[in-house]
């Protein structure tokens, strides 16, 4: 057998085994946060040109677009769906560093609301253990690549391991048989990219929507026969060079786990909208920010920690970069006390506040210190006339081990689809995402229908 063969197979294995308490909990929970941010973020600008650009079925099945009354093909749905559900970047991280929430979901959500019953397994159980098997492709797949630090990564990670998360979602949820799941894999393989020069633009969100797109469109065609090749992973001109040179590790692909990926090491959910390093950087701000007395002005900011090129942003073009800049959300932790989605409108960037700040906070890449998100650590100085107060950061709030507390999360979902999409809403998909794995068909349609709800933001009208 093929390494794509073997992996499929293994893959097909675990999602017969069905998921335990744990995982159908992890699932749960992340399809919530999921659909929280994606209402909120579906009136941003990227994902509004991206709705206006879908193509409506004159006739047949279509999906629903996250935030809007119409509806448009299950690709071009998941396309929408999974760049509204990054744009923020408020999605859980992974480990290694990857995004592999909005590649899977809004692909699975896309084929749910078309898909034939399957009798004895309720819609919702199915769904939910696609997702997790999909998010369990693309975390092999990273543990494959050797790229743990932000400085050995070639491509942005989503966009690389997305297609095919979303590929193996999609066939499973489908039903396809090992033979034309590894075809599509195959066929997703062929979609993989996304360079890592867009980070901080709207084509970031793409390389997820996009990639969750891709792999439902992969799927569908190897149900119908269309083939790849027979290896297209572990052929030495495949996937695995291409995307990890001569470090790509095949046995991760098949490796033994105690448990799914969704367990352990499981999602480090968001609490900040921005790119996960600089969480690092708001909570070692706003530790310094607590012992800086009343009304001091700031003169110098000193931001200790790993080498990240990719995050040194002194004067971000736009708030929407500002979510990658090092700086800049230093500036705003220190300024404000809070970082929000507020934070990355150019109007907060643009204020004389953050304008002034920002050239006087400087970045001192320490060697001693690792870029891997469960390794990072980062120290921040904050001087003024007289003084000077420091904070540290080694994990965020929610990183893996410091699980965020679950009426924290339910509280950040409320929030997020409260304000998309109003109070009445958001309790009815908060209840019904509680119970999503008893959903049926008409219980998942019930769940979309509020989150078709035209968002609150004429962006997304």
């Amino acid at each position: 057998m093929s390494l794509t063969a073997d992996f499929a197979g293994h893959l097909a294995d675990l999602a017969a085994g069905g998921l335990d308490d744990a995982a159908r909990a992890g699932a749960a929970s992340l399809v919530l946060d999921g659909l929280a941010v994606a209402a909120l973020g579906s009136g941003e600008r990227g994902p509004s040109i991206l709705a206006d650009a879908a193509v409506v079925p004159a006739d047949g099945p279509s999906a629903t677009l996250i935030g809007r009354a119409r509806r448009a093909s299950a690709a071009d749905a998941a396309r929408v769906n999974g760049a509204a559900m990054h744009v923020l970047d408020f999605e859980p991280m992974w480990n290694p560093a990857n995004h592999s929430l909005s590649t899977t979901l809004p692909a699975l959500l896309a084929l749910a609301e078309t898909a034939p019953d399957e009798v004895g397994i309720p819609l919702g159980e199915r769904l939910l253990c696609a997702l997790a098997i999909g998010i369990e492709a693309q975390e092999r797949l990273r543990l494959s690549s050797g790229q743990f630090e932000p400085a050995s990564l070639v491509f942005h990670p989503p966009g690389t391991v997305g297609p095919i998360g979303s590929a193996v979602a999609s066939g499973l949820f489908m039903g396809l048989d090992t033979a034309r799941l590894t075809h599509a894999i195959a066929i997703a393989a062929s979609r993989a990219g996304g360079i890592q020069a867009n980070i901080g633009s709207m084509t970031k969100a793409l390389h997820c929507g996009q990639a969750a797109a891709s792999g439902l469109d992969s799927a569908l065609l190897a149900a119908r026969g269309f083939t790849g090749d027979a290896d297209a992973l572990g052929d030495p001109r495949g996937f695995g060079r291409a995307f990890f040179g001569d470090g790509f590790a095949p046995a991760e692909l098949t490796r033994r786990h105690d448990a799914l990926q969704i367990v352990r090491p499981g999602p480090a959910y968001k609490l900040y909208p921005s790119q996960y390093g600089t969480h690092f950087v708001i909570t070692a701000a706003l530790a310094a920010r607590a012992a800086l007395p009343p009304g001091c002005a700031v003169a110098r900011v000193i931001i200790h920690g790993p080498s990240m090129p990719y995050v040194d942003r002194p004067n971000p073009a736009t708030g929407l970069a500002g979510k990658f800049s090092f700086q800049y959300t230093a500036a705003v932790a220190l300024l404000d006390g809070a970082v929000t989605v507020a934070s990355f409108t150019d109007a907060r960037r643009f204020a004389p506040d953050i304008v002034d700040l920002l050239p006087r906070i400087e970045i001192r890449p320490d060697a001693a210190r690792q870029g891997r998100f469960d390794a990072m650590t980062l120290a921040i100085d904050v001087e003024w006339d007289g003084g000077r107060a420091r904070g540290a950061c080694d994990g965020p709030p929610g990183i893996w081990g410091r699980p965020v507390p679950t009426e924290r999360l339910r509280a950040k979902a409320l929030d997020c689809l409260t304000t998309a999409l109003g109070a009445e809403a958001a309790s009815e998909i908060a209840a019904l995402a509680g119970r999503f794995a008893t959903l049926d068909r008409t219980g998942l349609a019930r769940l979309m229908r509020h989150l078709a709800r035209p968002s609150r933001d004429p962006k997304a009208a």
